[in-house]
């Protein structure tokens, strides 16, 4: 059953990633035995019920360069003893861990790339933190026995970056049911929900 057992992994506390559900959910509805981890935060509230296992690890850091290292090495410990077939690393601050812990373990490393992690705001104005994060991707994303993004020029920029590639897995919202009959009388509504960081586009899509 192992084999059939896939590992996530993110750094959020799993709240509002809605991503991430739909993967795991969809790959629990495929018949996958699927774990998605992530971290406590301070104000964490409970989480609900899914058709996958959720695991929060707590950490004394919560930013910055010891959250990083913290968390990869926390991680690590808590991958290592468990069974899988495969381990999905989410950006470039899981990969460190999963991919030792895959290549200890012997299992698949899938590299999920929800962001060009070291060409966002947060990291382009730090020439030190960005040239780490590039050095972490040139080192591992190339040792990654699969890889997907969440874009088609995403996928093709990063392609090209590192030599690999990259796989599409767009974010879509579940197709919902259609109406019997149009609602002319309503004003259509756009609604954003969750948490989006800086640089993610949004604001580019709404006025689009």
């Amino acid at each position: 059953m192992s084999r059939r057992k896939i590992i996530c992994t993110v750094t959020n506390d799993l709240t509002h990633d809605r991503r991430m559900h739909r993967i795991c959910t969809t790959l629990s509805g495929a018949g996958f035995e699927v774990e998605l981890v992530g971290r406590r935060l301070p104000h964490s509230q409970p989480l609900p019920r899914r058709a996958f296992r959720q695991v929060r690890l707590r950490c004394f850091f919560h930013r910055g360069k010891l959250f990083y290292l913290e968390y990869n090495l926390r991680l690590f410990l808590y991958l290592m003893p468990r069974r899988a077939g495969a381990l999905c690393a989410v950006d470039l601050d899981t990969l460190c861990a999963g991919w030792l812990a895959a290549r200890l373990r012997g299992w698949k490393l899938v590299y999920d790339a929800h962001e060009f992690f070291q060409e966002v705001p947060e990291v382009v104005g730090r020439p030190f933190t960005q040239r780490v994060w590039e050095g972490v991707a040139r080192a591992l994303i190339p040792r990654v026995d699969a890889a997907y993004t969440v874009s088609a020029s995403l996928a093709e920029e990063l392609s090209k970056h590192y030599g690999v590639s990259f796989g599409l897995v767009r974010n879509l919202p579940p197709r919902p049911a259609l109406p019997t009959h149009a609602e002319k009388h309503h004003p259509p509504v756009l609604l954003y929900q969750g948490v989006l960081n800086e640089g993610r586009g949004l604001e580019e899509a709404i006025e689009a």
